[in-house]
């Protein structure tokens, strides 16, 4: 019976323990990243890092109190708690996804790793360092995409290539049973 706890865990850190790494990694960029920005451009600041692409393309520094695009500004301490309860809820229900597919476990890991990054900025400053700016001319005048880090993008890809894949996965086993019927 001893060997029993023994073997679950080498078979989570088998399934798991790549996707760990990656989350470690993404956190360390996410977090180097911001604290170079910290360091380098004032709050509130920003320059184009290469002149032919400015105005198109920007690094600023500035804190976010609210989520992803903007929404739901000063509401900090609601979405650290609401970002403490989804990352659990992730972890709890890993388990119900399909995670035989490394792709899925991989997203999984972009999402924790991403809301994790963002969650220290919380618990550090009050608001989320973004710092990578879009903007484009439409209409004679300048779209502003929000500006964003390394842990948005993670979250935002995550979760768009988790629904492809499990959507995949879905039809693939749709029509397993379709032809078996």
């Amino acid at each position: 019976m001893s060997q029993a706890p023994h073997t679950r865990f080498r078979a989570f850190l088998t399934r798991w323990g790549w996707v760990l790494l990656v989350m470690g990694g993404i956190l360390a960029v996410d977090q180097g990243t911001k604290a170079w920005i910290e360091r380098a451009i004032p709050l509130g600041s920003g320059f184009a890092p290469i002149s032919a692409l400015d105005p198109y393309f920007m690094l600023v520094h500035w804190g976010n109190t609210g989520t992803a695009f903007g929404m739901l500004q000063g509401q900090g301490g609601v979405l650290a708690t609401l970002a403490l309860v989804l990352i659990v809820v992730i972890l709890l229900f890993s388990r119900q996804l399909p995670v035989e597919h490394a792709a899925v476990r991989l997203c999984v890991g972009m999402i924790l790793a991403g809301a994790i990054g963002n969650q220290i900025d919380r618990a550090r400053l009050g608001h989320v360092t973004d710092f990578l700016l879009f903007q484009a001319p439409v209409s004679g005048r300048m779209l502003q995409f929000p500006a964003f880090n390394v842990a948005d993008s993670c979250i935002t890809v995550g979760v768009i290539l988790m629904a492809l894949l499990i959507l995949r996965i879905d039809t693939r086993q749709t029509k397993q049973l379709s032809t078996v019927e």
